[in-house]
């Protein structure tokens, strides 16, 4: 809270970056497994799973300090073994947008999946699902949050 106040009074946008290790701010069923594979990755590791018909997202947790406009970006270490189809969702004040991302290609950098509207508060804010009906392991690594 202090550094989010700080940010304001020194007039810089707020960010926040949850990792798949980060305690208490990632869940994941254990149908998702680890890996540090790809030196890729964000961090000592990331979340890989199968891609299947059903919800079982891995949830990335923000305590957003204001309801506002944020750009969203992720990480992902990129393989031609990964998913081309990605679904991530954003929990925006209007209900829950679904952007696809190719993990197969431009891996080991943020990536922005777009600006939404996202309302204040500690919750879970943005997913990446398993439901994906194309081939190839899907990949939670790291998410960032900006105020723009």
């Amino acid at each position: 809270m202090r550094a989010d106040v700080a940010a304001k009074m020194a007039g810089t946008a707020w960010s926040s970056i949850v990792d798949n290790a980060t305690a208490g701010r990632f869940t994941a069923s254990a149908n998702w497994g680890v890996s540090s594979y790809s030196g890729q990755r964000y961090g000592a590791d990331y979340r890989y799973a199968d891609p299947v018909a059903a919800s079982d997202p891995a949830w990335y947790r923000f305590n957003v300090p204001a309801s506002a406009n944020y750009r969203v970006d992720a990480w992902w270490p990129a393989n031609a073994g990964y998913n081309s189809a990605t679904p991530y969702i954003v929990a925006t004040t209007t209900g829950n947008r679904t952007v696809y991302v190719d993990q197969r290609a431009t891996g080991g950098q943020w990536r922005t999946l777009g600006t939404f509207a996202l309302p204040a508060g500690d919750a879970n804010r943005v997913a990446v699902s398993r439901w994906s009906s194309t081939g190839g392991l899907v990949i939670a690594d790291a998410v960032r949050l900006t105020r723009v």
